[in-house]
């Protein structure tokens, strides 16, 4: 493609300068014909067009029309357009980017230098073309101004939002780059920013140039980047032509800028793209990590460090929520429990955590300040936070504003993915080993019933059976009252077996139980005659009140049941623990005897099951409490409970 055609601008400037000028390609075919050569050298009436796609030899002596194709280029060549009258016309020939430029030597017409400045500054567009940074086109353009277009005092300026930041300078120019600011309201340069159109001053002294001794300048925008420069002492110093030749010059450096800035987002988008690639892996690779994790704890670790090493943010948070509350569990390296709120109510309005909970959505807070948040420190000024799920809240902080944007977002969205999907497959682990034990509590439980119900029951079944028998033979019911005795012992042991085995699963619903009351129901339960309770206390325990109520029958038929004669027990609260005691005047338990009282089928007495100190154990467990055997003052026995919740 011609050289001409092939920049507007190029073309345009040619024919404001009135320039008779013609380009041949390599087969010496006419590409273009400037509309002053048609008048200088052809006929009325010749249409400068007309005269394109033609052979040049047509117009060229015909010595000289081999050299217009040729490898060597001659400095001059004669030109013959066969209708025009006089001496043939010497041109100089300029070969650009295979094709070949003729135009009028420097004593041919006035203009005979531009045709040479137009080829060092298409030569300067080729070298623009070719730059990797703003500030080697930046450094061709002023050498280029300097050199080619002869403006010893010009410079670059970048527009930033409160003043022109010049960027390149002259020699002569007495700026500073990268250390000089020229305001905004700088005339011309304000004007020809704002409309994109340049400009040239002949009278400054009503101009604010920014130096008091330019008296004229030339002005072009660099596109949306800036403006140039040119500056000069003298009046009146630029023409027209300055101008055009300056602007086609600023227009290749216009264009090099964008395309840099197009090259450089393309880059940042390319790396932005890889860089999201290896961290989404990354956290890809931080869930599969978390597979081994056995404890929320260790789940909100790896989280804090994959927020650090992956997503490079330092200051981080991980609240639990604990019943009303949002309970701090785990803090960027950046920051302590010191720095942090010891708690936060989950209905605290003005709280950012607080509100990512109740909602279950995330937030993306730009400036917690103007929002409206009051943050755990002043310092903190942007958020991002995150809820997981019902177990808590996920919150990454900055002290810059505006510090997290769409993609820090996405990823930080896909870590709390995994650090709940983690959460939820410890609880899910957790509670199926709970089952597992209950189940094998549970087995063990049907293999000690299977060994009491093949033991226990043998001997009172036998003699049930036997005396039942006798009676048949002989008629004599008298026989008879020891097997109504074995049966009612087969069926104390039948409903403290029943009892045993409710007491397997632990109290998820206690509620508030008055001993005094309590207690007052469960003696009359048991068969106590001969036997005095005493309730010294009026407190009130967090406890499931029917199998509280098994603990306390259990203890009073213990005490009833191993002391000969009258007994007295007594229930009151412990002064230096959480707990309750209940205590006899019996006989008590021997020491050595003590570790052994809660074991499932130990008895010290002949009819006794086994099972009564037994269910008073579970009872305890059951409740999360525990109990041990002491010996009271009067020398019985003294249980006592500790690890009571006390409602307030």
């Amino acid at each position: 493609m011609s050289v001409i055609n092939d920049s507007r601008r190029f073309r345009t400037l040619v024919e404001q300068l009135a320039l008779p000028v013609f380009v041949v390609d390599m087969t010496g075919t006419v590409t273009y014909v400037s509309p002053e050569l048609t008048e200088r050298v052809t006929p009325g009436g010749t249409d400068s067009e007309s005269l394109v796609g033609e052979a040049v030899t047509q117009f060229v002596a015909e010595d000289d029309a081999e050299k217009l194709v040729g490898t060597e280029i001659p400095e001059t060549v004669s030109v013959q357009f066969e209708r025009r009258d006089g001496p043939n016309p010497k041109y100089d020939l300029l070969r650009v980017d295979g094709e070949v430029l003729g135009c009028p030597p420097p004593d041919a017409v006035e203009n005979g230098a531009v045709a040479r400045a137009l080829e060092e500054l298409h030569e300067a567009t080729r070298e623009l073309h070719r730059v990797e940074t703003t500030g080697e086109a930046l450094d061709i353009v002023i050498e280029s101004a300097v050199g080619v277009l002869g403006f010893d005092r010009c410079l670059l300026c970048e527009t930033g939002e409160s003043a022109f930041r010049v960027r390149a300078a002259s020699a002569d120019c007495p700026y500073d780059p990268d250390e000089t600011t020229l305001p905004l309201e700088a005339e011309p340069m304000r004007g020809v920013y704002r409309s994109g159109e340049p400009a040239v001053t002949g009278d400054t002294t009503q101009q604010a140039v920014g130096h008091p001794v330019v008296q004229s300048t030339v002005t072009i925008p660099v596109g949306t980047w800036g403006v140039f420069q040119a500056q000069s002492t003298a009046a009146e110093a630029f023409d027209g032509q300055d101008r055009r030749l300056a602007e086609l010059l600023v227009g290749s450096l216009a264009a090099a800028i964008e395309r840099l800035r197009r090259e450089a987002q393309l880059r940042e988008s390319t790396e932005a793209k890889e860089r999201q690639r290896r961290q989404i892996e990354a956290l890809h690779t931080v869930a599969t990590e978390m597979k081994s994790c056995e404890s929320r704890t260790e789940v909100y670790e790896r989280t804090v460090e994959a927020v650090e090493e992956i997503l490079s943010f330092d200051i981080c948070t991980i609240d639990e929520a604990v019943g009303d509350t949002l309970v701090p569990k785990a803090v960027g390296s950046d920051m302590s429990l010191d720095d942090y709120y010891e708690e936060t109510p989950i209905d605290k309005e003005d709280n950012l955590g607080s509100l990512t909970y109740r909602r279950g959505e995330s937030f993306v807070v730009d400036d917690l300040h103007a929002a409206g948040y009051v943050p755990a420190q002043s310092r903190y000024r942007s958020a991002l936070s995150l809820p997981l799920g019902d177990w808590g809240v996920f919150q990454i902080v900055a002290e810059d504003v505006g510090a997290f944007d769409e993609t820090a977002c996405r990823l930080a969205e896909l870590l709390a993915e995994h650090t709940v999907a983690a959460i939820d497959r410890i609880d899910r682990e957790t509670e199926l080993r709970q089952r597992a034990r209950e189940l094998e509590q549970q087995n063990a439980r049907l293999d000690e019933f299977a060994s009491i119900l093949s033991h226990d029951l043998r001997n009172p079944l036998n003699v049930a059976s036997l005396r039942t028998e006798h009676a048949i033979e002989t008629g004599e019911t008298e026989t008879l009252e020891p097997a109504r005795e074995a049966l009612d012992r087969m069926e104390t042991i039948v409903e403290d077996m029943l009892t045993l085995a409710r007491q397997g699963s632990a109290v998820d619903d206690p509620r508030p139980v008055s001993l005094t009351h309590l207690v007052d129901r469960c003696w009359s339960q048991v068969p106590t005659e001969g036997a005095v309770v005493r309730v010294t206390t009026d407190m009130t325990v967090e406890a499931d009140s029917d199998r509280l109520c098994h603990l306390f029958e259990n203890l009073f038929r213990n005490a009833v049941e191993h002391t000969p004669g009258e007994v007295t027990v007594e229930v009151g609260e412990l002064s230096e623990r959480a707990g309750f005691y209940v205590e006899d005047d019996g006989p008590g338990i021997d020491e050595g005897h003590r570790n052994k009282v809660f074991e499932r089928g130990y008895t010290a007495t002949e009819g006794g099951t086994g099972l009564g100190l037994a269910i008073v154990k579970d009872v305890a467990d059951a409740h999360g409490w525990s109990i041990a055997v002491r010996a009271a003052e009067t020398g019985g026995a003294r249980f006592e409970v500790t690890g009571v919740d006390i409602p307030e």
